[in-house]
């Protein structure tokens, strides 16, 4: 063995120049594969594949729906396919409502962008470009967005590309998590934004009036300049929904317990409110979105499926199924899309940072659609930068050309 390698050291002196040569060369390669496996994980997967549709597509979309209701469930993954929600299951599915045809196009395999971050996440969806354009990537993303900071303008959100088309219309954002209301959507006065704070709920359990069922608005407005404590009843008295708010926030905890203080609380009036202003004034807003954030506390609270966590995912399904069941009480469901979509989901254990990598748990997110237009079954592939474009063409609005998703293939009857 000795003589082996006193063997090999001379013949290596003897092809020195050969010998870099071949190290030099051995060297780009294992480079080259490194580069290829991280472009294929984090990149070249994440490229969206679809259609752009064109105006005379775009036309035959327009006036098909009044409003796109959007239900953002932060941190919940693929977990919609893994447990029981029998409301999610109701509005995301095929049915007959009057004489109209209301199909559901649902896959759990949809992909977050790298990092799976909310904040990455939800301004791709919106702004529908890969993080890495839109601006917000790695440093302190979440905090950035909260305290107010905007993507790069160049890549328009699907809010403001509605808006420039339709100077007349409106839209609610209504969010437990500041952070898309503060950042992600842009300013402007014809956007109509509320955040649920937990000092909103003190408020709201200060003000209930537990004989009238009443309580005052106190949910927090996020331009400063207008009332947020006006007095109303926005809270109560919606058709198809029985009891009070307060009676059904009651009834969640004794079944379910907290996961985090307040946060099921804000969920529900972060639904609720969506509930009162647009099924109150139905043909106010064309875009209503929502943000609920009890499953990604779960998430870190508690880890990717267990009990804890369940629990949450079954909570926004009880949120899921009074907004159906007030927009079937209104006559809603026929010219209304509904979506339901997610920034990334989480690892088994708990903690702050069990996502935001790569693993399967964080990257497969449930996407799903229901309307007369939707195409029954499983879509092609849908990666989250994606929903801008889909939320467009369902109005027949023209995508921006900084757009880098598409409306995914197999998702729209008159798309293919």
């Amino acid at each position: 063995m000795k003589n082996f390698f006193k063997k090999l050291g001379e013949k290596i002196k003897a092809n020195k120049k050969k010998t870099i040569v071949i190290s030099v060369i051995a060297f780009v390669t294992v480079c080259i594969v490194i580069t290829v496996c991280c472009l294929s994980a984090f990149l070249f997967n994440r490229i969206a594949t679809g259609y752009v549709p064109t105006d005379a597509q775009l036309e035959v979309a327009k006036g098909q729906y009044k409003r796109v209701v959007i239900i953002g469930v932060d941190g919940v993954g693929d977990f919609f396919g893994k447990t029981y929600t029998p409301n999610f299951d109701k509005m995301f599915s095929d049915k007959t409502v009057g004489e109209t045809e209301i199909h559901a196009s649902v896959t759990y395999t949809g992909t977050a962008l790298y990092p799976t971050i909310s904040c990455e996440n939800w301004t791709s969806m919106f702004h529908g470009v890969r993080p890495v354009y839109h601006g917000f990537i790695f440093r302190n993303t979440n905090q950035r967005v909260e305290a107010g900071e905007k993507a790069n303008e160049k890549y328009p959100s699907f809010v403001k590309q509605f808006l420039d088309q339709y100077p007349d219309g409106n839209v609610l954002s209504v969010c437990t998590w500041r952070g898309v209301n503060n950042g992600v959507i842009e300013n402007d006065a014809r956007i109509t934004k509320y955040n649920s704070y937990p000092a909103d709920v003190l408020q709201f359990l200060e003000n209930y009036d537990d004989v009238a069922k009443v309580a005052t608005n106190v949910m927090t407005v996020v331009d400063e300049s207008e009332e947020a404590t006006a007095s109303t009843t926005i809270y109560d008295n919606i058709p198809g929904i029985e009891g009070q708010l307060y009676d059904f926030i009651s009834e969640q905890v004794k079944m379910y317990g907290y996961s985090d203080e307040t946060i099921e609380m804000r969920d529900a009036m972060t639904m609720q409110r969506v509930i009162a202003e647009t099924v109150n004034n139905p043909d106010k807003y064309q875009i209503a979105y929502m943000h609920l954030d009890q499953v990604d506390h779960a998430g870190h609270s508690f880890g990717y499926g267990k009990p804890g966590y369940v629990n949450a995912v079954s909570r926004v399904d009880m949120l899921i199924g009074r907004l159906y069941a007030a927009y079937e009480a209104a006559g809603m469901l026929q010219d209304t899309l509904f979506v339901l979509c997610t920034d990334h989901g989480h690892r088994l254990p708990g903690g702050h940072k069990n996502h935001g990598k790569n693993t399967d748990l964080e990257v497969n997110v449930t996407f799903a659609l229901a309307g007369k237009t939707v195409k029954s079954g499983t879509p092609g592939k849908f990666i989250n930068d994606d929903l801008a474009p889909i939320v467009s063409y369902a109005l027949g609005v023209k995508a921006s050309d900084t757009w880098q998703g598409k409306v995914p293939y197999n998702m729209f009857t008159a798309l293919g």
